[in-house]
């Protein structure tokens, strides 16, 4: 099983790097390339999403659950993606980080924007467990907001026993923050090693501050069977994809 995560830049950003008509051939040849069974992509519209439910992840092979953060369920989502021939269907919830959870559009206290988990369960097309998949996008001016926010999440994720469960998407902070402990010492390991070098690109300016800070995080049931990044997506987006090959543990 393969699984990615993809920052895909959103497609109301006015600066020229950004600017989706101009980009949206790569990111689909990039999403096509990989090839994963299951995508998680942080910072994506309604017209994103439509655009690559018509072409790349068409509805007869490709489904989807997710909503926008905002109180009308617009705004920016952070979707997963799962190919049916692999998962034939998919519950989901979102969750909002802060104080009240399950109330659309709600933010932590300075926040200046909602920030969102998609939480799905992934029912297998054929024998083998439901997989559970967060995808999240975490606050991008908070290192204590980050933390609280993966101190939420592992909660959400509970179960007695626990589900095969994958943590994914675009984490805003590399993992010497100090929120990272939560997932780590709740058992997920992280798919990609530290050193694997930076998911952000800033579309080739500001090398200096690039950093490792998209994540796959993975529970015990599962052995890494190989992990990258894909730098050869180049600049159809200012992210990198995190791919990752999986196996069930024995």
């Amino acid at each position: 099983m393969r699984v990615a995560t993809y920052n895909i830049r959103n497609g109301r950003a006015v600066d020229p790097a950004s600017f989706w008509w101009t980009r949206r051939r790569a990111l689909r040849d990039v999403v096509t390339r990989v090839d994963a069974d299951v995508w998680g992509l942080q910072e994506v519209y309604r017209f994103q999403r439509r655009h690559l439910a018509r072409t790349v992840l068409p509805a007869h092979s490709w489904g989807s659950v997710g909503r926008g953060r905002n109180r009308n369920g617009g705004g920016e989502q952070v979707p997963v993606f799962h190919r049916r021939a692999v998962f034939a269907d998919a519950t989901a919830s979102t969750r909002w980080f802060g104080p009240t959870p399950e109330r659309p559009g709600s933010r932590p206290d300075g926040a200046a924007f909602p920030r969102i988990a998609t939480i799905a369960d992934l029912i297998p097309a054929g024998d083998g467990p439901v997989v559970r998949v967060a995808n999240l996008h975490l606050d991008s001016d908070s290192v204590e907001r980050r933390a609280e926010a993966l101190g939420q999440l592992v909660p959400w994720l509970a179960d007695e026993p626990r589900a095969p469960t994958i943590v994914m998407g675009d984490f805003n902070g590399p993992m010497t923050e100090p929120g990272f402990d939560a997932l780590t010492e709740a058992g997920f390991r992280s798919a990609l090693p530290a050193d694997a070098g930076p998911t952000s690109n800033g579309f080739g300016r500001r090398l200096d501050e690039q950093q490792q800070i998209d994540h796959v995080f993975v529970s015990s049931h599962f052995k890494v069977v190989g992990a990258r990044i894909d730098t050869d997506s180049g600049h159809a987006s200012d992210h990198y994809p995190v791919v990752v090959d999986l196996a069930f543990s024995d």
